[in-house]
């Protein structure tokens, strides 16, 4: 058994966590043979990204003056990788992801179902791959990797929104779709159920987002990207407003970084901007367990016993009282304060180190695909 020894447990106070095959056992005060001191650091769960396009983390930074059309006319159709790039680019992209916190991803992926699989699966993350609809039927969950379908969404026919979401209802898994356009989600009023995850929503009305939220289902708000690449408004607020509990995603990191402290930041200014109440500390539910509720994950996002122990442990907050911490966190933490990170109960990364990768190498790795897309 391990025990994380002595942290400030958000939410709790002072308190050891007790961990044992893989799953938190108890919160309270414990000895183990096995222990990680964190006196001074705070406990929390590790982060839920529940969009991103891992595919991309090549292009780290090269899209800050890319409009959305552009990216989709000249990038995308670059992207196109053979299965040793695409490996090196996913693997990349979940490391990075572990080293900010982040324990949970949703990779919507890019048509190498085995590929990035095994990518995502030696990195160490837990993650739902967004599999496509052709390859659905053969996939097979492997350690901590699961699927979604990623369905084109309401941008298809009716009948292929129809196709697809009975199509991942009859394999048990979720879907996983943009919306971009206004009526996309009312023309899917009969279909939608918690089982549905959207992503964007940008131009939906505060109708349709009150058709989400009574309908239980998952909408991922990705503010950085969508306010750089002209989506439109991000529509956190208006979520929130329309009953709805948003998750928050890093969609890609060509114009945003792969973190989610600048989601939440980024959604906090604006929220605040336009005069919205929205409280600094309740960004962290959405990185966490509104997250993963969003992605079908019931098992985690939360310090509570008989959840799967992703745990993150942050350092420089010693100084703040409870009440204070939850903002502290969302408004001024970074990937700098991420000192530890549990995955499933395994250390993946301790005292600011990565136990299993090297993130500069992973980056050489992929410099030659960057510079010739560039080119």
């Amino acid at each position: 058994m391990l025990v994380i020894k002595g942290g400030h447990v958000l939410g709790v106070g002072v308190a050891d966590v007790l961990i044992s095959d893989g799953a938190i056992a108890g919160i309270g005060s414990f000895s183990g043979s096995d222990e990680i001191a964190a006196d001074g650091l705070v406990v929390l769960p590790g982060f839920v990204d529940t969009h991103r396009h891992l595919v991309q983390s090549p292009m780290r930074g090269s899209g800050a003056d890319l409009s959305l059309g552009t990216f989709l006319s000249d990038v995308l159709p670059r992207l196109v990788l053979p299965p040793a790039e695409m490996r090196a680019a996913v693997l990349l992209g979940a490391v990075e992801a572990l080293h900010a916190g982040v324990t949970t991803v949703l990779d919507w992926g890019h048509g190498s179902l085995d590929v990035e699989v095994e990518a995502l699966h030696e990195s160490g993350i837990r993650a739902v791959y967004g599999v496509s609809p052709a390859d659905a039927p053969r996939f097979t969950p492997v350690g901590l990797v699961s699927a979604a379908v990623a369905s084109f969404g309401p941008a298809l026919s009716i009948e292929d929104n129809l196709r697809d979401i009975e199509l991942a209802r009859s394999l048990g898994l979720s879907t996983t779709m943009h919306v971009t356009e206004a009526g996309s989600v009312a023309r899917l009023a009969g279909l939608l159920g918690p089982d549905l995850h959207f992503v964007h929503g940008n131009a939906c009305t505060d109708d349709e987002l009150r058709l989400l939220a009574a309908a239980g289902c998952g909408l991922t708000v990705t503010p950085p990207v969508e306010s750089m690449m002209g989506h439109g408004s991000p529509v956190y607020g208006r979520f929130v407003a329309a009953g709805g509990t948003p998750a928050l995603g890093v969609d890609v990191v060509i114009n945003s970084t792969a973190d989610m402290f600048e989601q939440m930041r980024a959604a906090l200014w604006l929220e605040r901007l336009r005069g919205f109440p929205l409280s600094a500390g309740s960004l962290l539910q959405s990185a966490g367990v509104d997250g993963a509720r969003a992605i079908g994950l019931s098992n985690v996002g939360s310090l509570e016993v008989g959840q799967r122990a992703d745990i993150v442990l942050l350092s420089g907050f010693s100084h703040l009282p409870p009440d204070l911490l939850p903002g502290g966190i969302v408004s001024t933490a970074g990937v700098a304060d991420v000192h530890t990170v549990l995955v499933d109960g395994r250390v993946v990364k301790r005292d600011g180190v990565l136990v299993d990768h090297d993130l500069a190498s992973l980056r050489a790795a992929v410099e030659g695909i960057a510079r010739r897309i560039l080119a």
